[in-house]
């Protein structure tokens, strides 16, 4: 076969470009390489990402269980409102309260117990919102009844507002304070009663405290009602009187007492024996004293 000069320069170039690429190292295909290295990436990724996504898991199941804590929080106090607003305050009566009088100082807004011969004055300082004054009626109540009774002790009640922005919503100590001297006002012998089952079922500080229709039907119960009653509370008569009473007792020194982190200052229940705050924490004889001493041959 008669090969041209044309056709033997294509030919001499075919073979030349085929022994080039036969010489050459082999390199793999480009989009098979692009495919391995997406696919060496995405394994990285899910390697790498799996940590990242456990965080992001649990950073979700942190937010729901916080989402579920709040929600439960708000359904429970939602619930605990409802059932402080349906609780029956009970109406309990003191027994031996009609042997000594009641009365009322309606300009200082207070209410005097007891005998006006009883040698032994006791001011106490409460709020009816207050625990710790809960505990002291709780612990003293009846061994200050039985001198009440006895015409050894006059008990003068100052009733504070030191807890008003502790009840939900505020106020509840002024409201309280202000529905007992109002009962102090219409029905003097009822006073002791009233105050005595506001300590006996005292709502949680911090939480609801009972409305205004609760008190009133607490005082109704116990035998308080009428219009004076009602313009008494309607007008929050007392209000200003509560206050200026905490604003005075606030800046006295002589009623200052000393806390466990070693801060003075006034604070409920506050109780001044014959001008002596009384340390009734830890001087639990503190009332048998005062009478042995006023009455030595009792």
């Amino acid at each position: 076969m008669i090969v041209g000069g044309a056709q033997r320069n294509n030919r001499n170039r075919r073979q030349q470009q085929s022994r080039r690429q036969s010489s050459r190292p082999q390199q793999p295909n480009r989009q098979k390489q692009k495919q391995a290295t997406a696919a060496a990436r995405s394994v990285s990724a899910a390697r790498g990402g799996g940590r990242d996504l456990t965080k992001i898991i649990a950073g979700v199941v942190v937010v729901v269980v916080i989402a579920a804590a709040v929600v439960g929080g708000v359904l429970y106090e939602k619930h605990k409102s409802e059932a402080v607003a349906q609780t029956v305050i009970p109406a309990l009566t003191v027994a031996g309260s009609s042997q000594y009088p009641v009365t009322i100082d309606k300009a200082a807004a207070t209410v005097l117990a007891g005998k006006p011969t009883a040698k032994i004055t006791v001011n106490a300082y409460e709020d009816f919102e207050c625990p710790v004054c809960k505990d002291f009626e709780s612990t003293y109540f009846s061994a200050i009844e039985k001198q009440l009774q006895a015409g050894t002790v006059k008990v003068n009640y100052h009733m504070i507002n030191l807890l008003d922005a502790s009840s939900v919503p505020a106020g509840y100590s002024s409201m309280s304070a202000n529905t007992a001297l109002a009962v102090a006002t219409v029905a003097p012998a009822k006073f002791m009663n009233f105050h005595y089952s506001l300590y006996q079922k005292q709502p949680e500080e911090n939480g609801p405290g009972w409305t205004q229709a609760q008190l009133t039907n607490l005082a109704s119960r116990l035998g308080i009602s009428g219009s004076q009653f009602t313009g008494l509370i309607n007008n929050k008569t007392y209000y200003q009187q509560i206050q200026a009473n905490l604003d005075t007792a606030s800046k006295n020194k002589a009623l200052f007492q000393t806390s466990s982190d070693g801060s003075t200052g006034f604070g409920t229940p506050t109780i001044v024996a014959n001008g002596k705050v009384v340390n009734w924490q830890n001087d639990t004889t503190w009332l048998s004293d005062l009478v042995k001493a006023a009455y030595p041959s009792s």
